[in-house]
């Protein structure tokens, strides 16, 4: 994988579960073909979060890739899996949903530690109804 993006909507210190940290990160080169990607969260996140992960081959306007997700058994670090290798020598952008919820239905927090562990993010300010501070 020689990049990712990443997009999200915030939340604040108070959303229920922050954004920590991707393996690999944005911008990493030589990744093995197969390789899972990891993300882990400060707290339990909700049933269902995974449908907000999609990978695309480029950027995200690209063909979306197949891939196989599954959290730990205590909800805070998720591992996905392409469907198939990913082509050597090429982009991909990993898009994270703004509607991830924590487990206590709070928006993740992406703003604390997620622009420092590289890539692209696009953070569009809350909404109506967006319940971080």
């Amino acid at each position: 994988m020689t990049g990712s993006g990443m997009n999200g909507s915030g939340g604040g210190a108070s959303a229920g579960a922050a954004f920590m940290s991707v393996s690999p990160a944005g911008g990493a080169t030589g990744m093995a073909v197969g390789s899972p990607m990891t993300f882990r969260f400060s707290g339990a996140m909700g049933a269902g979060m995974e449908q907000y992960f999609d990978l695309h081959m480029g950027d995200l306007s690209g063909t979306e890739v197949a891939m196989s997700c599954a959290w730990s058994a205590d909800r805070t670090q998720l591992t996905c899996t392409p469907g198939s290798p990913l082509a050597s020598r090429t982009t991909y952008a990993l898009h994270m949903g703004g509607g991830m919820m924590s487990a206590g239905g709070m928006a993740v927090d992406y703003t604390t530690y997620g622009p420092g562990l590289g890539g692209q993010w696009i953070i569009p300010a809350p909404t109506a109804g967006w319940a971080g501070a």
